[in-house]
């Protein structure tokens, strides 16, 4: 028997495809754009098609339509439930003299209306005698705080009046990223009724999760944080990481879903522009992003959201819920070779490893930052090994005792004996390529400091001393008792540390550690947005049920409103595959 699917609000059909691909077979497809019914009949050519706007249409109408499926797919209109659309929600407000009713948004009420829809062809259905033996609605989590100042009134009235009908119901939260294999960390409510009579369907799903503690791979549990529900609404509601998370049954711990990370539908032989060769330069709010994205990423490439908030995503999690807008977007801090699979995968550190294969073709370059000259030799006439990478010490010479005046020692080497005496070790520097070979005792002045800036930073060894920029700044007075010391990079605990080769030093309860990224950095990366393709792959609706391509019609704005709009289809095809197995 061939179970047959109505879809209400279908949209490009990715409720539709979810279906077929749980075992179902689709009948009807209603929509209200015409673009849209245009994607999903070419799609879907065994299927009855209508664009008409549902929430206009008569009860004779809707009788019509009513035909005997045993499953009814409704996805009303979500924007004007959620902050999606960039826009707080705004509710009804008392008329004044001169309003002839309730001011509000007319849209925004229109929208939220097409949940009622759904009550109306279940209505229609049960008095032709064809009930829909189950229902399935899907929504943005925040749908359940529909009601009057987000109380979820209306949203319960709508739930008794689905009981009224002689339905029973469980609501389902599900991100789509634990629904393989679908790249998106993207949170809905499925809102899931069954007939009276018809056996309840198991919708418990328990994602596949690496235990920590454990240290192996099990079925996650579904925990709340509020198990009793929220103080206002009276249930469990909310979204993946915030209201609820997965935990082992075994030790209780919290584990970790195991996804598919967004480069899975990155295409990285589309070239990226580098920012700061834009003709139109990016919002400030949108470099903001890709500096804490910087700050927690480093030289990993992250997606940022363009027109929202939250924190830039490495590419190595699924990325951030599509909307219908066309706002996530790529930053990559590094130029891989236009063949990698992950672009700067392939780059190797000169220091640490040796060079990969080398083939006939002339395709190796060598990276160093623009302001670091070679490292000098040192003493024996050997090279510096980290000379050329850390800024202020590219230039250091050898290690040199102040009052005894013993021989300098290359830095490689261990130093003497230390003393108790106080600090009577110095790095010997060179400014210049005629600069002095080691320094000057503490009873005679330090030598001249040019203009170059190769001293990076000065410490102070005196205890009210304030490191100094030597190449933007003037030291402080020089004292007779050498109160300069050392000359370092800087961070605040006066320890200079190589973020790729050494840990970080104690953090304390006060912010003491910081990364610093230059303007010029930012500009250097490389930026695009996400291409339609990609956002075919991040919603898995590049293929149809026979591998065909599916197609979505329309130019770039209306593609991306279709994506946008869509219910992944591993989701709804887990849900409705959970149908089936009752229906069996």
């Amino acid at each position: 028997m061939t179970v047959t699917v109505d879809d209400l609000f279908c949209g490009a059909g990715g409720s539709s495809l979810g279906a077929e691909l749980g075992g179902a077979r689709l009948r009807l497809g209603l929509n209200h754009w015409e673009r849209a019914v245009q994607t999903h009949a070419t799609n879907f050519q065994h299927a009855d098609h209508d664009c008409a706007d549902i929430s206009a249409l008569t009860t004779s109408q809707i009788r019509r339509y009513v035909s005997g499926s045993e499953i009814l797919l409704a996805s009303p209109e979500c924007t004007n439930h959620s902050l999606a659309k960039g826009a707080r929600r705004r509710p009804a407000q008392a008329p004044s003299l001169f309003d002839d009713g309730p001011t509000g948004d007319v849209e925004q009420d229109r929208s939220r209306a097409t949940m009622w829809d759904v009550i109306r062809f279940c209505e229609q259905a049960q008095l032709k005698g064809r009930p829909y033996r189950f229902v399935v609605v899907e929504n943005v989590v925040d749908v359940v705080k529909w009601g009057y100042g987000d109380d979820g009134g209306l949203f319960n009235a709508w739930l008794l009046a689905m009981e009224a009908l002689g339905y029973q119901h469980e609501c389902v939260y599900l991100n789509s990223m634990v629904c393989w294999p679908t790249p998106q960390s993207r949170d809905r409510i499925y809102v899931v009724f069954w007939l009276r009579g018809v056996r309840r369907p198991n919708l418990r799903f328990d994602p596949r999760c690496w235990c920590p503690g454990c240290e192996r791979i099990i079925d996650g549990r579904q925990t709340w944080k509020q198990p009793a529900g929220h103080p206002t609404l009276g249930r469990v509601w909310g979204r993946y990481g915030a209201q609820y998370f997965y935990t082992c049954p075994d030790c209780r711990g919290s584990v970790l879903p195991a996804v598919f990370p967004a480069t899975s539908i990155i295409d990285w032989q589309l070239e990226a522009e580098r920012i700061g060769d834009r003709q139109k330069p990016l919002a400030p709010n949108t470099r903001r992003r890709i500096r804490v994205g910087l700050e927690r990423l480093a030289s990993e490439p992250f997606a940022i959201r363009l027109t929202h908030g939250g924190a830039p995503r490495p590419l190595t999690l699924p990325v951030v819920t599509l909307t219908q807008r066309h706002d996530a977007a790529m930053v990559l801090p590094v130029a891989g070779n236009t063949f990698e699979r992950t672009p700067g995968n392939r780059a190797r550190d000169a220091q640490l490893v040796p060079l990969d294969t080398v083939h006939t073709t002339h395709d190796r370059a060598v990276i160093v930052p623009r302001a670091t000259a070679a490292p000098p030799a040192d003493v024996n006439g050997s090279r510096l090994a980290s000379g050329a990478r850390i800024e202020g010490i590219a230039h250091m010479r050898g290690v040199a005792e102040i009052q005894r005046h013993g021989d300098i020692r290359p830095v490689h080497e261990p130093v003497h004996t230390v003393r108790a005496a106080g600090q009577h070790h110095a790095i010997v520097m060179r400014n210049n390529n005629g600069g002095a070979e080691m320094s000057t005792p503490p009873h005679e002045p330090i030598r001249t400091l040019t203009s170059r800036g190769h001293q990076a930073l000065v410490m102070a060894n005196i205890e009210n001393g304030v490191p100094r920029s030597a190449s933007r700044s003037p030291i402080q007075t020089l004292r007779t008792a050498a109160g300069q010391a050392l000359v370092v990079p800087y961070d605040s605990t006066g320890t200079p540390r190589v973020a790729d080769e050494q840990p970080t030093h104690t953090l304390t309860t006060r912010d003491r550690a910081a990364v610093v990224f230059t303007e010029e950095e930012i500009d250097d990366c490389l930026f695009r947005m996400f291409a339609l393709h990609e956002i075919a792959g991040a919603m898995v609706m590049d293929a149809h049920v026979d591998g065909a391509p599916y197609v979505v019609l329309g130019n770039k704005r209306e593609r991306m409103a279709q994506y946008g709009n869509a219910v992944t289809p591993p989701a709804m095809s887990l849900l409705v595959g959970r149908l089936l197995e009752a229906l069996a």
